[in-house]
């Protein structure tokens, strides 16, 4: 954990609204809680842990492909402790199963999409959002109006889909709350 830690405190991580160190400790926690609901055995479950670490350690250099960064920075750490070859290759694989779209193969990859995007069924997820808009705005220098924001966001609540039985159980009824807050303000702002 101080090796990610350290990225984050020491790189641009440290100012940016979302992607920061409190998202990956939030994403630490979630994939344990969904883990574990999962019952995957905490043996099985450690290299997952290690992923959640560094799956976004990568935005200290760049926001698009920051997952293949992520991979490399884990790399260099577990090379230097003497991970073996299978539990690299395991923690690079669940890294680079967060991009979006997210297309999980097995449980494992499951469970840290699932984590990465566990807000999206919280009802901290519109405080959480505007973080990210922020981010977006600050550090991409993507301006939305306020129709257009929530547009994006109605289609990209739309199209996703959580992947663990904890998220399509706990987290996507929730989501669907959001959602239909979200459509809400984009007929609100229209008629304004």
């Amino acid at each position: 954990m101080k090796y990610s830690k350290k990225i984050f405190s020491k790189s641009r991580c440290k100012d940016l609204p979302f992607h920061n160190l409190q998202h990956t400790l939030d994403v630490y926690k979630n994939l344990i809680k969904i883990g574990t609901y999962e019952n995957i055995p905490y043996k099985n479950l450690e290299p997952i842990m290690v992923a959640g670490l560094f799956h976004d350690t990568g935005n200290a250099f760049r926001f698009q492909g920051h997952e293949d960064v992520s991979a490399t920075y884990a790399v260099l750490f577990m090379e230097k402790n003497g991970y073996d070859e299978d539990y690299i290759e395991k923690v690079c694989s669940y890294i680079r199963a967060t991009k979006i779209p997210q297309k999980p193969r097995n449980i494992y990859e499951s469970i840290i999409c699932d984590a990465d995007l566990f807000h999206l069924g919280t009802d901290s997820y519109h405080t959480t959002n505007k973080l990210l808009r922020r981010e977006w705005q600050n550090f991409l220098g993507l301006e939305y109006s306020e129709a257009e924001w929530l547009i994006l966001n109605i289609k990209f609540l739309q199209d996703h889909k959580f992947h663990s039985q904890y998220g399509r159980l706990k987290l996507e009824p929730q989501k669907q709350i959001n959602l239909d807050e979200l459509k809400k303000q984009y007929v609100s702002v229209c008629r304004s």
